[in-house]
């Protein structure tokens, strides 16, 4: 009689396979409302700035969950203990830079519409 072993206990988090598909709709829908805000801003002369700040900022957090594994995946695969983390504390160093870039990408392309 083979011996069966245990599956591994759940991270919680999303499979990486549906990260990388949520990350690809993500990107892609944000590069499109990008597309929209700059032919909206050349062509008829006005912009929506709410627009202009939240996708650039999405297209950068999609492309990031294309390429980088989640926060929570990333601590477990370093063997720490993320039981007791909540929130902002489970965020690592690398999504902090991610979330730093979006928030810049976001400012820029609002500013670069501005002067437009």
């Amino acid at each position: 009689m083979p011996i069966e072993t245990p599956a591994p206990a759940s991270s919680g988090g999303v499979p990486r396979g549906r990260q990388r598909i949520g990350g690809a709709f993500i990107a892609l829908l944000s590069a499109a409302f990008v597309a929209w805000t700059w032919f909206t801003a050349l062509n008829r002369g006005y912009y929506y700035p709410k627009a202009a700040m939240i996708f650039p900022a999405f297209l950068v957090i999609g492309v990031a969950l294309l390429l980088i594994p989640g926060y929570r995946e990333e601590r477990i695969a370093r063997g720490e203990d993320v039981s007791r983390l909540q929130g902002a504390q489970l965020i690592t160093p690398r999504w902090w830079a991610v979330l730093a870039m979006a928030l810049a990408a976001g400012a820029g392309n609002w500013i670069a519409l501005g002067m437009g």
